[in-house]
């Protein structure tokens, strides 16, 4: 134990001691100064939008291959980029596409009544019928926050609504098993106290009740969720809620920097990539919404073993993990955190490097087909959410117009 805490301390000094020694590149620079390559990005990103309305997304099914797995969060993805392409465009179709799919992702809302009386709601995976996983509904809360500032009237005021019984689901719980499927009700699935402190459970596990810390709904339902409605209500709360849930989050990190996939008190090692991107997913949207300084240097701090991980394990290629796998499927949630930690903590060039290396790899149409991307819709969701954040920084991350 001790060699290892030795090893892993020599990498992350040697890693800041490296960047302490580089110039900064000046603050006015975007992540691609190229306008060549500026305009190859905004047109992939745009071959994912018409990807996206041509699948019709707002129909809550995708029209692809039979064999392709669709769910709310794979669709929220989308959703959230074409509302990204709108930005960057100006181009109606992609925010009406990603609004109506929003309609239909409320109307698929289920409520029931927690504990003491409130009103709450949830979602199946597929259907109603289906699994209680606050992380995919964490994904798509998240995605439907961000669209909130799109929406006017009663459209609006649905999705507020929506988003306050999911906050009050996960926070109060349920007084009974929702699907009625007798496997109890909860308090809520947020952990107050003891060790995991901040931490959020799965929702309702292979037919059993699961409030054990689940490493993906504390990122993407503790951390995102929970931060985006701190930005929609002013509610101080939820920042705390989502702060919580970062700092549960490094308790589990290791000395390289890897998150463990922690779920109803077992470990997966098997996805080290696939927990990255919805913990970097959470870390972001946490640190832009943060006033606490402390917080922040912490963050930058720890995610700087992450960050050198990711450097030392990109391929030559340009990208990581095993094509097509799984973990790979949902590994590019990792170039938002590159972006997002070049843009906002340091201007180191081996960062860019690895930025630059890996959209080099997608604006190759071979490889950017044999990656999965516009076939594959988990992998088309996580490349195209890093694609704009490569545009523009914090693009998919933006909750109130004022932001």
């Amino acid at each position: 134990m001790k060699a290892t805490k030795i090893k892993s301390f020599s990498i992350l000094l040697s890693f800041l001691i490296i960047c302490s020694s580089i110039p900064v590149v000046s603050a006015e620079n975007a992540i691609i100064s190229d306008e060549e390559t500026r305009a190859s990005l905004l047109n992939y990103l745009e071959s994912i939008c018409q990807w996206s309305i041509d699948a019709e997304l707002r129909s809550g099914e995708l029209k692809i291959t039979a064999k392709r797995r669709t769910s709310i969060f794979i669709n929220s993805n989308l959703a959230r980029i074409l509302i990204a392409g709108y930005e960057l465009t100006g181009k109606k179709e992609y925010l009406e596409e990603a609004l109506l799919w929003f309609d239909r992702l409320v109307d698929l809302q289920q409520t029931t009544t927690t504990p003491d009386g409130k009103q709450a709601g949830w979602w199946g995976d597929f259907t109603p019928n289906d699994n209680i996983y606050l992380g995919d509904a964490g994904t798509s809360t998240t995605a439907l926050a961000v669209a909130v500032r799109f929406a006017e009237g009663e459209r609006r005021d649905r999705y507020l609504n929506s988003l306050e019984l999911y906050a009050n689901f996960v926070r109060f719980g349920t007084k009974d098993d929702p699907q009625n499927k007798n496997r109890g009700g909860s308090d809520g699935w947020i952990i107050s106290e003891g060790k995991d402190a901040g931490a959020v459970g799965c929702g309702y596990y292979k037919d059993e009740l699961s409030v054990a810390p689940y490493s993906i709904s504390t990122s993407v339902t503790g951390a995102a969720f929970f931060s985006c409605y701190y930005a929609l209500t002013g509610n101080p709360e939820y920042q705390q809620t989502a702060e919580n849930a970062v700092n549960w989050l490094f308790t589990t990190q290791d000395p390289f920097g890897v998150f463990p996939y922690l779920l109803h008190n077992f470990q997966l090692d098997d996805w080290p990539l696939d927990t990255m991107s919805y913990v970097a997913d959470g870390i972001i949207s946490c640190y832009l919404r943060s006033d606490n300084l402390q917080f922040k240097k912490t963050i930058e701090r720890k995610m700087a073993k992450s960050v050198q991980w990711l450097l030392n394990t990109q391929n030559l290629k340009g990208v990581w993990g095993k094509m097509r796998s799984e973990d790979q499927q949902r590994s590019q949630g990792v170039l938002s955190l590159l972006v997002w930690y070049y843009h906002d903590v340091g201007k180191y060039p081996r960062i860019k490097k690895a930025i630059d290396a890996n959209i080099n790899f997608f604006l190759d149409p071979e490889n950017s087909a044999y990656f999965g991307v516009n076939d594959l819709p988990i992998t088309t969701g996580f490349v195209g959410l890093g694609i704009a954040e490569v545009l523009e920084p914090g693009i998919t991350y933006r909750v109130t117009i004022d932001e």
